[in-house]
């Protein structure tokens, strides 16, 4: 029997947006904010992105043949990454667009000049501990930074399967965005799906209510969905063992946001 695939993890940061109550409803959904005007809605949250970065890149348990962890994303995630991180390292960046053969030139592109930086990193840091050294030898290759592109989230999957499942070299799987893709990954039935996701609150919501980040693009569920059937809202302690390093309850204060790092997985 051919080993589980690993399941989905959908990493994101979103932030509360009460709605207003309809006619009837004494209590109204509150949407959350993921994006504004093709980019994140709040000021950069230091905690959130190291978090990110963390997380996404640090490969499973160590194995003989190396694994690296794939992150999924949409054509405009991608281009919203800065132009001299793309495509991210150390990671295997699988982007989705119907746009294929136009956008993967593109991204080929960018990943030609990533590794090329990174070997020229990697010289000179060889010429920097002494020539003659062997460096790393009879140790599991590190992650890798590569980049496919695909149609769809379900061709995304197959081809890492295929590509990198089959030598045993593909970690965990993230989605990381836009609102289009994590709808598609919530909608996989193939496989499990968990939610990492980072609560982004101004300090003064909780007083007023008014307080929100202005928001026009959203996560396919709102709070109240992710509470009802289908969904449990995980411990801190399994976060910390999905993520590789430890979570809390509690919230963070940085500048004038507060942030919290939830889990949630799919039990239907």
């Amino acid at each position: 029997m051919p080993p589980k695939p690993p399941p989905l993890t959908l990493i994101v940061a979103t932030t509360p947006i009460p709605s207003t109550p309809t006619t009837g409803h004494q209590h109204a959904p509150v949407r959350l904010g993921i994006g504004q005007n093709g980019t994140l809605p709040w000021p950069r949250i230091k905690a959130d992105m190291s978090f990110f970065a963390r997380i996404t890149s640090r490969p499973p348990a160590p194995s003989p043949t190396g694994s690296t962890n794939a992150i999924l994303m949409g054509r405009k995630t991608y281009d919203s990454i800065p132009a001299s991180l793309r495509p991210l390292g150390k990671r295997i960046n699988a982007v989705i667009t119907r746009s294929v053969e136009e956008i993967a030139r593109r991204v080929q592109h960018d990943l030609d000049g990533k590794r090329r930086k990174e070997e020229e990193k990697m010289r000179a840091a060889g010429q920097g501990q002494g020539q003659g050294q062997d460096q790393g030898q009879g140790q599991a290759p590190g992650p890798q930074t590569d980049a496919i592109v695909c149609a769809g989230l379900e061709e995304s999957l197959t081809t890492l399967e295929a590509r990198y499942g089959a030598e045993g070299k593909l970690g965990q799987v993230f989605v990381i965005g836009g609102a289009e893709i994590y709808g598609a990954a919530l909608r996989v039935k193939t496989r499990g799906v968990r939610i990492v996701m980072t609560f982004v609150e101004k300090l003064a919501f909780q007083e007023d209510r008014g307080r929100v980040f202005e928001c026009d693009t959203f996560f396919p569920v709102d709070e109240e969905l992710l509470q009802e059937r289908g969904w449990r809202r995980v411990s801190a302690r399994e976060v910390s063992e999905w993520v590789g390093e430890t979570v809390t309850d509690e919230w963070i204060v940085e500048g004038e946001v507060r942030v919290r790092m939830v889990g949630y997985e799919r039990v239907d």
